[in-house]
């Protein structure tokens, strides 16, 4: 109502406007004259004619603003007092133009209807008009007059006249093509020969003519027009003005107007257009349903555009207005001035002179409503106006329709009608990360459309981490943000080190702010650790809060505290060579945590005294510690380990420890020692004080008064000697190595070499068993040693001494050899230093005996008896019936020089002797008859007896034991220079008597070494041999 009678009171000011406006450009009258003109034929009559222009009749002025709450019709324009008509589209006729008189056509038509007289005037001037008429004989004649057309010719009957059409030439605005209004006017009364004088005509113009202007205007409307249209104008009019529409050849035109989004006037000729009244059932009862139902090709004009109202953008809207009088009438009347002034304020949707062609889906603003509480989202519902819709809010959502102080709560229902602009309002935060949609149906147009109200899904950012310091009671704070209005909570994942500062302004809460937000957490102990430790604050929002399976509004926010420290000195404790007791460093360390100092084995030196455990504060802690003398020659440094809070993994210091070098000198003794024992010399010596020392020498040398002790940072002398003879025949170096704590030094020591000779180095010893000497002479001392060292002899050589010790005078070695039977031998004896170096090789050389050469000894006298004795049992040999030693019945033992003759099973002798073999022999010859004259045993001794060989004439048979010998040396003997080898299958005499029977020889064979006995006149071969001397 309140927006009824503010446009009511708007049109009631614009009606004011559009009046002035009216009377200042509507048509004034003007006064038509031309020189007067006789009739042909007839009594003239002179006629003077005042024209008079009518006024347009003001048929119908309308005031009309279309408006969302309704159309209001009154006698004036609503005008928001933004709203002005800013567009003059199209010029009326200028002043007096419509009312000029500029060509006259003149006819008079007698009683009986019939044209007497005609004139055309082509130019008329001023407003009256002289002609002259027929007289008409007291009788009343009809005068008519056309102005601004062409010349009507004659037209015959006054009949023909009134119903003369007329073309209307026009421009497409609607104003005349010359400019000019064609009128017509009659009089009627008699034509006296006295003259007619100041007759007055009234002219009226044939043309109607349109005022429309609109205005746009209004609150939440727009409209912009497209086009301005005058519809149905017809193109002609008769004379008089007709009951009812011509149809005859008409033709309908359509004017255009001016379209502006700013508003616009425009004027329209045009001719009467009676197109009739509606009546009866189908006459209508409000100007809002003046449609043009029930009558054709009726006048009107037509505004088109797009209008948007309540932000709703309507496409092809027509506001169509019928100016006849009342709301029933469509004629457009001639010389009537119609006046339309229209304020688009809004779209009736009752009026149905307004067609909305399109209706625009329901439109709702780009993007998704904020996640958080108070986010909206604006709706434009696009229904026609008038058109009625509901909504069912969800729970969470409220609307407000702007505009109308209209607000609905959440879960309640919207109803409305028409376009409206809805604002959504979220009520709670959207409680997951993912949007949420409310929708609903709605039919605005021919088809259903589901419309979706999507909210963002709510965030929850979490700030950068937090670091604290590693002591117990350090802050830091970090933030969040989340979607304004979401629950939220905080949580510390780990309790054990950290919790909330009393600070902190929350844990929780049931609507974050949408801006950051602080949580502040302090620590609850120092970080034992010598690395970094963290926990998580997790903050959650909405549904996510305590959900085991929601965690997309969850946040981590990492709390590390830094990792604890110890500091330690970087500059050494010096500690000197000797050593120190009580000595002091110190460390810092984070405070609040247990500590513990230790060395490790390798620097077990570093002796702990004082505190080794405790928990650190903000001083420093002392360490005090011992250290022994150094045992190196070099700087030793060692470290006192510190570690601070946990065990294995807390940090750890060291504080370095370094102690200066030991040193130890040992003087040089550069007088050699003699090579005897019990020589002596003094070891100078001096280390650093403490040392334990220790004398390594070597086994030759002793020291009188002890290897060990202890430094006294003075010089210390110990004497030490010889404990035995070089050996050796060069000198003997040695070192004295002397060992303080690890340092090692040594002195060089010579013990010069000892002496040892010996002479002769070579013996030649004859064949014979003989013997040879040697003197040995050596440094006191000395053990010797005489060895075999090689030799062919089968070590028949010998010697009586097997060792001795030197006196430092020559002492004697005797080598003995007996008898060489066989080749010539030698053997070699090394006579050497026991345990040294001093050896010398005495060559022992010894001939053999001549090839036939035949040495009889034990040896050959016990190879005899086992040979003879192998023979056969049943033959009796023995002793007895071979005696080895007789020649011809004489025991020749002695007279060899064979002495302790011993014949037994096991016989043995003293002494040897050597007898020489015949290098040729003399065998037996078999005589004719077979008497053996020339091989007897008397022939071949006689052979024997007078042998002469080598210069030597004392050969003579052997005895079976040299015999036997003779026959065992074979190979040797046959080797000889020039010697004839023996017969193997002959029989050989000796001068042995079997068994003391003279007329019986002993004889062996070569081939088997068989003994037998033969007369002595039988056959057998001889050897002679002869006794060296």
């Amino acid at each position: 109502m309140k927006r009824m009678s503010e446009i009511k009171n708007g049109l009631r000011f614009s009606l004011f406007v559009w009046a002035v406006f009216y009377f200042l450009s509507g048509c004034t009258q003007t006064e038509v004259v031309d020189e007067p003109q006789l009739p042909k034929g007839g009594k003239e009559v002179q006629a003077t004619f005042h024209l008079n222009v009518l006024a347009n009749r003001d048929s119908q002025t309308r005031s009309i603003a279309f408006t969302a709450d309704g159309t209001i019709e009154t006698d004036s324009i609503p005008v928001n007092p933004k709203d002005t008509v800013k567009t003059k589209a199209a010029d009326q006729l200028p002043e007096g133009e419509d009312s000029r008189i500029a060509h006259l056509w003149i006819g008079q038509y007698d009683a009986d209807g019939n044209c007497i007289f005609n004139q055309y005037f082509s130019v008329i001037t001023g407003n009256e008009v002289d002609v002259r008429l027929k007289d008409s004989g007291g009788k009343e004649h009809h005068i008519w007059f056309v102005a601004n057309t062409s010349d009507l010719k004659k037209i015959e009957t006054e009949a023909a006249l009134q119903k003369h059409v007329l073309t209307y030439s026009s421009e497409g605005d609607g104003l005349p093509s010359n400019r000019l209004c064609e009128m017509v006017g009659s009089w009627s009364g008699p034509i006296d020969v006295g003259g007619v004088e100041n007759i007055h005509v009234d002219l009226t113009r044939l043309a109607a003519k349109i005022s429309f202007a609109y205005l746009i205007g209004g609150t939440d409307f727009s409209f912009a027009p497209t086009s301005v249209t005058l519809n149905s104008v017809p193109d002609r009019y008769q004379v008089k003005a007709p009951v009812n529409q011509l149809t005859a050849d008409m033709i309908y035109k359509t004017y255009n107007g001016t379209a502006s989004k700013d508003g616009a006037t425009m004027y329209w000729y045009l001719p009467e257009n009676m197109a009739g009244t509606v009546s009866g059932e189908n006459a209508v009862e409000s100007e809002k349903k003046k449609t043009g139902k029930e009558v054709t090709n009726a006048t009107y004009i037509e505004l088109t555009g797009r209008a948007v109202q309540s932000g709703v953008t309507y496409e092809n809207v027509s506001f169509r207005f019928y100016p006849g009088s009342g709301m029933n009438n469509y004629d457009i009347e001639r010389n009537s001035h119609y006046t339309m002034n229209v304020t688009l304020a809004g779209i009736d949707i009752t009026d149905e002179r307004i067609t909305v062609g399109t209706i625009p889906p329901v439109e709702i603003t780009p993007g998704n409503m904020p996640a958080g509480v108070g986010g909206e989202k604006e709706l434009q519902i696009t229904a026609r106006p008038g058109q009625s819709w509901a909504i069912r809010l969800p729970d969470w959502l409220s609307a407000l329709i702007k505009g109308k102080d209209l607000s609905v709560p959440t879960s309640g229902s919207i109803t409305y009608q028409g376009p409206a602009q809805l604002l959504f309002k979220a009520e709670t935060a959207n409680p997951k990360a993912e949007t949420r949609t409310f929708s609903f149906p709605l039919t605005i147009t021919s088809e259903e459309q589901t419309i979706e109200i999507v909210q963002d899904g709510s965030t929850l950012e979490a700030g950068g981490s937090i670091s604290l310091g590693a002591v117990s009671g350090s802050e830091g704070s970090s933030t969040f943000t989340a979607t304004k209005g979401l629950p939220w909570r905080a949580v510390l994942s780990d309790g054990g080190w950290l919790t909330w500062a009393s600070t902190n302004p929350g844990t929780g809460g049931d609507a974050a702010t949408g801006e950051s937000q602080n949580l502040i957490v302090k620590a609850t102990a120092s970080n034992p650790y010598a690395k970094g430790r963290s926990v998580n604050i997790t903050v959650e929002g909405g549904e996510s809060i305590g959900s085991v399976d929601y965690h997309n509004l969850q946040k981590n926010i990492s709390v590390s505290q830094v990792a604890s420290t110890v500091t330690c000195p970087s500059n050494p404790v010096v500690v000197t060579a000797e050593g120190t007791n009580d000595a002091t460093s110190s460390f810092t360390a984070t405070s609040g945590l247990s500590w513990q100092v230790a060395v490790s084995e390798d620097n077990k030196w570093i002796g702990l005294t004082g505190q080794t455990t405790g928990t650190t504060t903000a001083e420093s802690q002392n360490v005090t510690f011992n250290v022994p003398v150094n045992p190196n020659s070099s700087v030793r440094s060692g470290a006192i380990a510190v570690r601070i809070g946990d065990e294995s993994e807390g940090p750890i210091g060291t504080i370095p420890v370094q102690q200066e070098a030991s040193s130890l000198t040992v003087e040089n003794n550069s007088t050699p020692l003699e090579p005897t024992v019990g020589t002596t010399a003094t070891l100078g010596f001096t280390g650093t004080k403490g040392l334990s020392y220790n004398i390594v020498c070597p086994d030759w040398l002793e020291f009188t008064n002890g290897t060990t002790g202890t430094t006294t940072g003075s010089r210390q002398a110990i004497e030490y000697k010889t404990n035995s003879v070089n050996k050796n025949k060069e000198a003997r170096n040695g070192d004295i190595l002397v060992t303080a704590g690890n340092i090692e030094k040594e002195t060089a020591v010579t013990q010069n070499a000892s002496s040892f000779t010996v002479e002769p180095t070579e013996i030649n010893l004859p064949y014979k068993e003989s013997t040879g000497t040697v003197t040995v002479t050596g440094t006191l001392g000395l053990p010797w040693t005489v060895m075999r060292s090689g030799g062919d002899d089968n070590a028949v050589i010998t010697t009586s001494t097997a060792s001795g010790t030197a006196t430092g005078e020559g002492q004697t070695v005797t080598f003995s050899a007996p008898a060489n039977e066989g080749s010539d031998r030698s053997a070699t004896f090394d006579i050497a230093v026991t345990g040294g170096d001093h050896s010398t090789t005495i060559t022992i050389n010894q001939p053999a005996l001549a090839a036939t050469n035949v040495i009889i000894n034990e040896e050959a006298l016990k190879r005899y008896y086992n040979r003879l004795m192998s023979h056969p049992p049943g033959r009796g040999y023995s002793w007895d019936t071979h005696p080895p030693f007789d020649a011809d019945g004489t025991d020749k033992s002695s007279s060899f020089g064979i002495t302790n003759l011993v014949l037994n099973d096991d016989p043995t002798m003293t002494g040897s002797y050597v007898v020489q073999v015949q290098k040729g022999q003399k065998e037996y010859i078999k005589d004719k008859d077979d008497k053996f004259v020339t091989t007897n045993y008397t022939v071949q001794k006689q052979y024997c007896d007078n042998l002469v060989e080598d210069g030597y004439d004392d050969w003579r048979l052997p005895t079976e034991l040299e015999l036997y010998e003779i026959c065992v040396n074979k190979a040797r003997i046959d080797k000889g220079d020039g010697v004839i080898a023996l017969h193997d299958s002959v029989w050989v005499w000796s001068s042995s008597i079997f068994q003391h029977d003279k007329g019986h020889r002993c004889r062996v064979r070569h081939s088997d070494l068989m003994m037998d006995h033969n007369y002595t006149n039988k056959e057998g071969a001889v050897r002679c041999v002869r006794t060296k001397k």
